[in-house]
């Protein structure tokens, strides 16, 4: 009977091994994909140049880079935020392997291109800030695998297309800032389904007709809609909420 006691102690002590040694290899491998990610990143983020992101090198761990923060546990990447340079280069589809990513902020560092596909596999994402760059294109309809993003903010850019319906479909969004771009054709009413809506801009677009009556369903409007901006749409005839009595005191409507 001893003997099978020492045996099952012997068994569980292996086992708990390996389960411990497995899950750091896993762990260490995670790492070096991030690691590996953000290094690729690197040459076309900054269109190469030399002296850009110096910390971004084999010296320093990639949690202690410049614009990058890691969780705690895990020591993946989670928030990746640079801004204000004139690099000039593009966002790779490598950025989809950032998994545990929760906010990418990469704002008016003059990337251009398309926004890549692969930031629908971000499903961590609760922030996305590509504002103030040269994006074009349409904007990704792989965004909606992106379930818990909050934020979404591409102001300043060249995208094109019309404002995707699928919007609709992402009910976690309170910010959703779209102005100074090319967008065409009306607002969908679909955007109607997201009640957490707080802000939300579309103002120098080429926009037309009318503001969907079901935008007055985000609760209310006072409170949830604070900035509703169409500045500058020439073709944008719609009234809003405004001439049927919803108080302005917390909303800002801009024409």
């Amino acid at each position: 009977m001893r003997t099978k006691i020492t045996f099952l102690l012997y068994l569980a002590t292996q086992l708990l091994v390996y389960y411990m040694l497995s899950a750091t290899i896993v762990l260490a491998s995670s790492s070096v994909t991030d690691k590996r990610a953000l290094l690729s990143m690197k040459v076309k983020l900054t269109n190469g140049e030399p002296n850009s992101l110096p910390s971004w090198n084999e010296s320093l761990h990639f949690c202690e880079w410049e614009g990058v923060t890691c969780g705690r546990r895990h020591m993946r990447v989670s928030v990746l935020h640079l801004e204000n340079q004139i690099w000039g280069g593009t966002l790779e589809p490598v950025l989809g392997n950032l998994t545990f990513l929760r906010k990418l902020k990469l704002s008016n560092i003059k990337l251009h291109g398309e926004i890549p596909r692969e930031v629908g596999r971000l499903k961590r994402l609760q922030v996305l800030d590509l504002s103030k760059n040269i994006f074009h294109g349409k904007i990704p309809i792989e965004l909606t695998n992106c379930t818990n993003l909050k934020e979404i903010n591409l102001l300043y850019n060249q995208l094109t297309g019309n404002v995707p319906s699928w919007f609709g479909s992402m009910t976690q969004l309170n910010k959703l800032l779209l102005g100074a771009n090319n967008l065409v054709g009306t607002i969908p009413p679909s955007l109607g389904n997201i009640s957490s809506l707080e802000n939300i801009t579309f103002a120098r677009n080429q926009l037309e007709g009318s503001i969907p009556g079901v935008l007055d369903n985000i609760g209310n409007l006072s409170t949830y809609l604070s900035v509703l901006s169409m500045r500058n749409d020439s073709k944008f005839n719609g009234k809003t909420k405004e001439s049927r009595k919803i108080g302005l005191a917390t909303k800002q409507l801009i024409w």
